[in-house]
């Protein structure tokens, strides 16, 4: 079973149903909790819940979490596969960028060997915050950088089609080679913050997900 993390203080919600949509389309069985819901238990307990969603078949575990949550929940039972890190560093203060960056660091202890963090290139204090740490990292945003762009331009998106630019050779965790391509997603929210879709496509498609066949975004 895949775990997944996606952590921040805003964009949480949207992402994690982006993703849920995306994957039910082909299938995937997804579960997404608050890591809220698991402050009162233990370590073991938390193995014991995740061993059970994979008696159940369940293929992801997607959890949501604030930076202020990490210290709470964090737990070497818990080893992630992929990081989604929702923040902008322009909402951070000066004072509190420090902490986030080793906040981020512990959790990024908490990965697998192969592990992938997902992370927004537009924001370069950003990129300069995470400086330092040895993963594989998958950027998106509106810039020539970026691994994964798109043509629609604006930070919120209301149309009914959402265009999602590969702009690099990339590999999928599977190791499959995907070549730059574009992907049209259908939208059936009336709003979308560009950025969460950015991020969430980016997951499906380090995760193999062709993004044309898999019946795009259909949130409602």
């Amino acid at each position: 079973m895949l775990i997944a993390g996606i952590i921040g203080s805003e964009g949480q919600l949207q992402t994690a149903r982006l993703i849920n949509s995306i994957l039910a389309s082909k299938g995937i069985k997804v579960s997404t909790i608050d890591s809220s819901s698991l402050f009162t238990i233990d370590g073991s307990r938390i193995k014991a819940y995740i061993s059970e969603l994979e008696r159940n078949n369940v293929d992801l575990l997607l959890l949501k979490m604030g930076i202020s949550d990490i210290d709470k929940f964090f737990t070497d039972e818990v080893q992630f596969d992929i990081v989604i890190y929702t923040d902008k560093a322009e909402d951070i203060s000066e004072s509190e960028k420090k902490r986030c960056s080793e906040k981020m660091k512990r959790v990024f202890s908490l990965m697998v060997d192969k592990g992938v963090a997902i992370v927004n290139v537009d924001d370069s204090d950003l990129i300069n915050l995470l400086q330092g740490m040895k993963h594989h990292f998958i950027t998106y945003g509106f810039n020539k950088k970026a691994s994964i762009t798109t043509s629609s331009i604006g930070d919120i998106v209301s149309k009914e089609s959402f265009i999602c630019c590969l702009q690099r050779t990339i590999e999928t965790r599977n190791g499959t080679v995907i070549e730059p391509q574009e992907y049209k997603l259908k939208l059936k929210e009336n709003e979308f913050d560009s950025h969460n879709v950015l991020a969430a496509a980016s997951f499906a498609i380090i995760n193999g997900i062709d993004l044309n066949i898999a019946g795009g975004i259909q949130t409602i």
